[in-house]
């Protein structure tokens, strides 16, 4: 699984990327040496974090979990071993809480679910460590979403308590994103109507002022597009597929490459849901299309394994068996 995900980048690029990365900055190695860690110090980690979190939703993170594993190492060696104040090191902790997620997210969207595991577990540490409310149920709401898609039911509803005891203590885009999660992990193990007050407040409070624009860099990823995804989940498991095509169709557009490729996936299962193969076969193709140009996410292709399961009924028809030939090389 991991193998096909690693060599799947033309190696130019993968040269350049890692020769971007590997080249550390002139004052990021002389501060993780000793020497004073300065704001702008923290400011070019800051950047690098955030550069690589672009990459991620580009392609998929499995390509730069080295990088990423190296920029943890990076601000680990800062605060192990460079002079800093107060408030520099409350925002290096803050980083290090940010490298430790975004590797739990990149683990988990590869399948690494252990890693993932692991990675977010720091990031909470690192979170509480800097005092950062936000970041901190960010985290537990990626480890409660990881927790009930590997059916840890309990697990995943404690997780989100843990997230809401901060809700009062957030910015409404973290608000937002919170009830979403909700509103996920409450449809995926059975409870409807807790799910749908959860999608509701979700809504509300993205209206009430939960943009992105000014939220911090790793929430920009949450809008629109990623809560009518939630609703079209929602709306599927709920069996309302006709009204989930149109929230997926939504989400589709203004998303970014990887979730394009996981969420044209669920569309195509709400279409054959509501018996449109056309529109399923659309999707699948689109799907995988993503997938051939370079995004790499396990979450794509398992859930287009799920379609291919969906296409029995017409196993025996030309363009059926295309596609589902087509899934079956992509999860080989």
């Amino acid at each position: 699984m991991d193998r096909r995900g690693f060599l799947g980048v033309g190696g130019a690029a993968l040269m350049g990327v890692a020769a971007q990365w590997a080249a550390a900055d002139p004052a990021i190695a002389a501060a993780a040496t000793g020497d004073v860690v300065t704001p702008a110090t923290v400011d070019r980690m800051a950047e690098r974090v955030e550069s690589l979190r672009a990459l991620e939703q580009e392609t998929g993170g499995v390509d730069f979990l080295d990088s990423a594993r190296a920029d943890l190492r990076l601000v680990t060696r800062l605060l192990d071993n460079g002079r800093y104040t107060e408030q520099t090191a409350q925002r290096l902790y803050t980083l290090a809480a940010e490298v430790c997620c975004l590797l739990g997210w990149m683990s988990y969207d590869a399948g690494l679910h252990t890693a993932a595991q692991q990675h977010y577990t720091a990031a909470l540490r690192a979170a509480k460590t800097a005092g950062d409310n936000t970041l901190g149920a960010h985290t537990l709401c990626f480890m409660a979403t990881q927790a009930v898609n590997q059916r840890e039911q309990r697990a995943a509803l404690s997780l989100m308590d843990a997230a809401d005891a901060v809700r009062s203590r957030v910015p409404a885009i973290m608000r937002a994103s919170l009830a979403a999660h909700q509103a996920t992990v409450h449809s995926k193990t059975g409870d409807r109507r807790r799910a749908a007050g959860a999608l509701n407040r979700a809504f509300a409070a993205l209206e009430r002022g939960g943009r992105a624009d000014n939220a911090p860099a790793y929430l920009q990823w949450f809008g629109e597009a990623q809560l009518r995804s939630t609703e079209g989940r929602f709306l599927l498991i709920t069996g309302q597929a006709a009204k989930a095509t149109d929230a997926l169709e939504r989400s589709v557009t203004e998303a970014a490459p990887r979730d394009r490729a996981v969420r044209y996936g669920t569309l195509a299962l709400a279409h054959q849901q509501t018996g449109n193969l056309d529109g399923a076969l659309d999707a699948t193709h689109k799907a995988a299309d993503l997938i051939d140009r370079g995004i790499h996410t396990r979450r794509g292709v398992e859930r287009l394994q799920e379609v291919r399961r969906g296409f029995g009924p017409h196993r025996t028809e030309p363009r059926v068996r295309e596609a589902s030939e087509r899934i079956t090389a992509l999860a080989a």
